[in-house]
């Protein structure tokens, strides 16, 4: 009894010191700087490809996808990247300019308008890079 007590003892220690080597992240949004291939119109069940560009503040930043909101007529759209901290630290990027492929598909015809995040004003409320396109059948 006495070396099964012993045992648990020995396995909880263990298991009360392992070091948690996992790295420590969160999401972040980052200001959308462009979009390219907006086109005149959408056509309703049809793919659209849009190039959506952004700058990488940090070396820990890495593109993880889009954040899209839906109400009505309107979609807010937003980069988010995951941050992996580094025990260096995370050094700041110049103008590490990166572009990722957005798909659009269009359900109905009517109009819809895009709105990508384009960071903050400073007040700190959030600026829009705006796109109303029309949908065809």
């Amino acid at each position: 009894m006495k070396k099964v007590v012993l045992l648990i003892g020995i396995v909880a220690i263990m298991v009360g010191c392992s070091v948690d080597d996992s790295p420590n992240f969160f999401f972040d949004f980052v200001a959308v700087d462009s979009v390219a291939e907006i086109p005149e119109v959408f056509r309703v069940n049809e793919p659209h490809t849009l190039e959506v560009s952004f700058f990488r503040p940090t070396a820990c930043h890495d593109f993880d996808g889009f954040n899209i909101v839906s109400t009505d007529n309107e979609r807010e759209i937003t980069v988010v990247t995951k941050v992996i901290e580094q025990d260096n630290g995370c050094a700041t990027i110049a103008n590490d300019r990166r572009t990722e492929t957005l798909v659009f598909n269009a359900r109905a015809p009517g109009e819809i308008n895009l709105n990508f995040f384009n960071g903050n004003d400073a007040d700190g409320n959030p600026i829009f890079l705006t796109f109303n396109v029309p949908i065809v059948e």
